[in-house]
């Protein structure tokens, strides 16, 4: 699968406690040498950001749990900007008498709700250990890990340099897998047993889902095998809570929410409508501003 290389368009570590043992080594299989990762990237708010060294498994998340761990001075510094940048583009928006939603007003929406759920999970530390957690477990189990041993053996060839395997899958597809594991438990699944089926198709039907290329298609079934296992161990049984947290952290690592249309409909629509609503700031009408495609 490796053949055609695929280039994605856009662009404090918690304890261990929460992560289960990782499985004895595949035959064939190597330990890869993981390059020091970017504080700029784990505390990005910007859409660009390709970082090899963690395919976008610790993209942004890491800076936004800092931010709610500060309270206050920590949701000023995305609140009072995604708040300004709002009015600017409604403004622009009422000035150029548009009536449908441009991709900066939704950007700047996405922007609103990001600040809103780190504001949430200031006022909510149980959440903040969870996504903790989740994005621990997605970084050191699944990316770094088992995803990685898969991805050697399932190569025609040599198998990829591990900066070649975190480039193809840097940007938004861990974001995407996540709305859709939260979109099918909210749908009645129990997080108890196998994947469902269906969610695979599911993920790979989606408009999202039509540039991804070779890489990204043929890892995307492991890729949820092994994120539906971590969010058994790490969130529990409960659908509705493991789907609260997902969609959480789909939206803070996610490199650009409001833009990015499964995140959009799928995880800000229904957090901003509900669980959210409260720590926006701003009615942003996300009914409205992320409507399903006609």
């Amino acid at each position: 699968m490796w053949d055609t290389e695929y280039l994605p368009h856009t662009g404090s570590v918690g304890s261990g406690s929460l992560i289960p043992e990782p499985p004895p080594p595949i035959p064939g299989g190597s330990v890869p040498r993981i390059p020091e990762h970017s504080k700029r990237c784990e505390r990005a708010i910007r859409p660009v950001c390709v970082c090899s060294s963690c395919g976008g498994s610790r993209h942004g998340w890491l800076g936004h749990l800092e931010r709610a761990r500060l309270g206050d001075p920590g949701v000023r510094e995305l609140r009072e900007p995604a708040k300004k940048l709002w009015s600017d583009r409604c403004r622009h928006f009422d000035e150029n008498g548009r009536r449908t939603p441009t991709k900066y007003l939704r950007q700047a929406g996405g922007a609103v709700a990001r600040a809103g759920a780190v504001a949430w999970l200031s006022a909510h530390p149980t959440g903040i250990q969870r996504i903790e957690g989740l994005g621990t477990a997605l970084n050191e189990e699944v990316f770094a890990d088992r995803l990685w041993r898969y991805a050697e053996q399932a190569a025609e060839g040599e198998p990829p340099s591990f900066n070649d395997y975190g480039r193809a899958i840097a940007g938004h597809f861990w974001c995407d897998l996540f709305a859709e594991i939260a979109d099918v438990l909210d749908r009645g699944a129990k997080l108890l047993a196998r994947v469902p089926e269906g969610l695979k198709e599911a993920v790979l039907e989606h408009e999202d889902a039509k540039e991804w290329g070779p890489v990204r298609t043929e890892l995307t079934g492991e890729a949820l095998n092994l994120l539906w296992q971590c969010a058994q161990k790490v969130l529990g049984a409960d659908p509705k809570s493991a789907a609260l947290y997902l969609r959480i952290l789909a939206i803070l690592i996610c490199p650009d929410p409001g833009a990015h249309p499964r995140v959009a409909r799928g995880c800000l629509r229904p957090l901003a409508a509900d669980t959210l609503r409260e720590h926006l700031g701003v009615d942003i009408k996300p009914e409205w501003l992320w409507p399903d495609p006609s």
